[in-house]
């Protein structure tokens, strides 16, 4: 895909990505709100969990080719999740859903880090959650954008019978690996560079 066929997908789906990135905000913005209700017995394991992160990354515990299947297979859930609801008529409002939810997540635990840890909730974030989500979260928006699409194809009937129904979801198909492969770079940050650079300066 060229600059000029990149240029013109953002110009046509400029709100999608616009709409996309507000459900995205507003499920960071809520898992942040939340972060001050969270149960007392909750935040203790949720804080012993985290200790332990730091630990197994100080004293170098855990195995990166571990952390990077597991990576990645989470990833590709989510990407195979999105697929699966492009090919639905039903499939937009879920879709939304499953970006907010992320953002939700990521919001959460940065203000719980933060909250928490203070100094060094902020360092465990720049270092430890950042890298990986700034290949994530765009990519993540960039396929919800492609399959919320999709979706409203598949309800309009924009596929000139069977035979184009079939050829539409053959590059829907194609994207989806192309995707998996992008993801894969963010977890290949999330299992080797995240953890360098937190045991570095930490």
């Amino acid at each position: 895909m060229n600059r000029h066929l990149i240029k013109r997908h953002i110009s046509e789906n400029r709100w999608q990505y616009f709409f996309l990135a507000v459900v995205f905000l507003a499920g960071v913005f809520l898992g942040n709100y939340k972060v001050p209700g969270v149960d007392g017995a909750v935040k203790t394991q949720l804080l012993s969990l985290v200790d332990q992160y730091i630990q197994g990354e100080m004293t170098g515990s855990f195995n990166g080719s571990s952390v990077l299947l597991q990576a990645f297979i989470n990833q590709a859930r989510l990407v195979l999740a999105i697929w699966f609801l492009g090919l639905t008529v039903i499939g937009l409002p879920l879709i939304l859903g499953v970006v907010f939810l992320r953002g939700f997540s990521i919001g959460f635990t940065l203000g719980f880090l933060i909250s928490e840890k203070a100094g060094g909730g902020v360092l465990i974030g720049l270092l430890a959650i950042l890298p990986q989500n700034l290949v994530y979260i765009p990519l993540l928006i960039i396929w919800g954008v492609i399959s919320i699409n999709f979706s409203l194809q598949v309800l309009k009937g924009e596929h000139a019978g069977f035979p184009g129904l079939m050829r539409r979801m053959a590059g829907y198909t194609l994207l989806m690996l192309v995707f998996l492969l992008l993801f894969l770079l963010g977890a290949i940050i999330e299992a080797y560079l995240s953890p360098w650079l937190l045991n570095l300066f930490m």
